[in-house]
């Protein structure tokens, strides 16, 4: 890849402020054990609500410079990490493209969004696009008629070493934030996709924190290994006990539950806050499970991703 310069996204301190919301009891969502239940809104951070998706691509993005090299990435037919790929792209005038899973995608409202922002799209059929993966998408480039070192490569998810990097810097602002501390420790729960995110905030946290990381689906053994090795490449010490934990009915990526269908419904009534049908919709029912158990603060990261949220998902 050609060497490159890190462009910062955050402009202010107000970019990166936690923006944590209490969220009381009720009688729809109640918390018998009276721990604090406390929502961290990434969902309004960035132009569109991108989370962490934002500081994923905080130092995975070339400078804005005259002879940019175009950045090249992969994702799913309502890829978060693409969506936010293709609004950061478009505000430093950076050629982007994106290859999408799939041959029967080609105009979900995500898509729609991805070419009026400019990404030039291209689309793999499954086979093809599971055996670029196999080869951490080193085939990507040669795709365009390009070199590898002509482009500035990011994997699906956007999920490397810089990507942890860039949440770690996010994390460290809550952490500020929240002061756990031995007398007010805090159970803090995150969307767990490609593993990432999980590791950027256990990175940053301290042994007053305990980090639960809520996989999308039901991915094995593969996911806790991810997580393990993008911690190792921080080369950091973990402090906090962390674990993985889908709440017994996490179901498959991308598809609807009737429990998680009404779970969201009801949330966004009671406390006017949307959650997505991949992410924050099973973080959230877990944080709660977790409220109910003890007198810690818990901690819902939302990672925004909410151009999902109004889409029809699959029902298992």
């Amino acid at each position: 890849m050609a060497k490159t310069t890190a462009v910062r996204l955050i402009k202010s301190s107000s970019d990166i402020t936690p923006l944590i919301q209490l969220i009381p009891a009720s009688t729809s969502f109640p918390q018998p054990g009276q721990g604090q239940f406390l929502v961290v809104r990434g969902d309004c951070i960035g132009a569109a609500g991108e989370g962490n998706k934002y500081f994923k691509l905080l130092y995975n993005l070339p400078s804005l410079e005259a002879e940019a090299p175009p950045v090249v990435s992969v994702g799913g037919p309502w890829s978060n990490h693409l969506h936010a790929l293709a609004h950061a792209c478009a505000a430093r005038q950076l050629t982007v493209h994106g290859f999408i899973r799939g041959l029967d995608y080609s105009n979900t409202p995500t898509i729609d969004t991805l070419r009026s922002l400019g990404m030039q799209l291209h689309h793999l059929d499954r086979v093809t696009y599971r055996a670029e993966r196999d080869q951490q998408w080193q085939g990507l480039p040669e795709r365009l008629g390009l070199a590898p070192d002509q482009v500035c490569l990011l994997p699906e998810g956007g999920s490397n070493a810089a990507a942890v990097r860039g949440v770690r810097v996010w994390a460290r602002s809550i952490f500020d934030a929240l002061q756990p501390s031995a007398v007010d420790p805090v159970t803090l729960y995150v969307g767990a996709g490609t593993g990432a995110t999980v590791a950027g905030f256990i990175c940053e946290a301290s042994e007053h924190c305990r980090i639960v990381g809520v996989p999308a689906g039901r991915f094995g053994n593969w996911l806790g290994d991810a997580v393990t090795r993008a911690i190792a490449a921080q080369a950091v010490p973990v402090e906090c006990e962390w674990v993985l934990e889908d709440g017994g009915d996490a179901g498959n990526f991308g598809r609807m539950t009737d429990w998680l269908r009404d779970f969201i419904s009801g949330f966004d009534r009671e406390y006017g806050i949307r959650l997505d049908p991949v992410y924050t919709g099973k973080v959230a029912r877990v944080a709660l499970e977790g409220v109910a158990h003890d007198q810690r603060r818990h901690v819902m990261i939302h990672t925004g991703g909410l151009q999902r949220a109004a889409f029809p998902v699959l029902q298992e």
